[in-house]
């Protein structure tokens, strides 16, 4: 086995690789994407909420419902700030999942251009050594015609 044929070979199994990355980055990118919306969802849905509240502290309401108005808006505003935490981990993942399928893209890059230079060496090796038993032949047939000839 030729060395471009067996770097080739190497170059597959990095590009497999490269492939792995590519997707895991998508899923990254995905968990991402559902953790920004998840995050406008509670977002909204805890600002709905306290537009309600207003508007029915402004008609009266009772002691133990304000309480309740009050701890429900808190966990909201905790489900908030634990989903805001979650975007930030799930924003780390997606770069550093971004970071490791580009220097897989740049092993295979490499590689397949030692490949390509490898592969055009053994094809010029082929062609002069084809080139050298064409002249060798001509020779012959050269020397063969001057001794008949002769």
């Amino acid at each position: 086995m030729k060395r471009a044929q067996r770097l080739d070979t190497f170059r597959g199994g990095l590009e497999a690789t490269e492939r792995d990355c590519a997707g895991r980055m998508r899923a990254a990118e995905a968990r991402l994407r559902e953790a920004g919306l998840r995050l406008e969802e509670l977002s909204r849905y805890r600002e709905d909420y306290l537009r309600g509240f207003q508007s029915r502290s402004a008609a009266g309401i009772a002691g133990p419902s304000l309480r309740d108005y009050q701890a429900f808006v808190a966990r909201l505003g905790e489900a908030v700030a634990q989903q805001q935490r979650l975007l930030a981990r799930c924003e780390v993942d997606r770069d550093f999942e971004r970071n490791r399928w580009r220097e897989a893209a740049l092993q295979v890059k490499a590689v397949a251009t030692v490949v390509d230079r490898w592969i055009e060496e053994e094809r010029m090796v082929a062609e002069r050594a084809d080139q050298r038993e064409m002249d060798e032949h001509a020779r012959d047939i050269a020397t063969r015609n001057l001794r008949e000839t002769a």
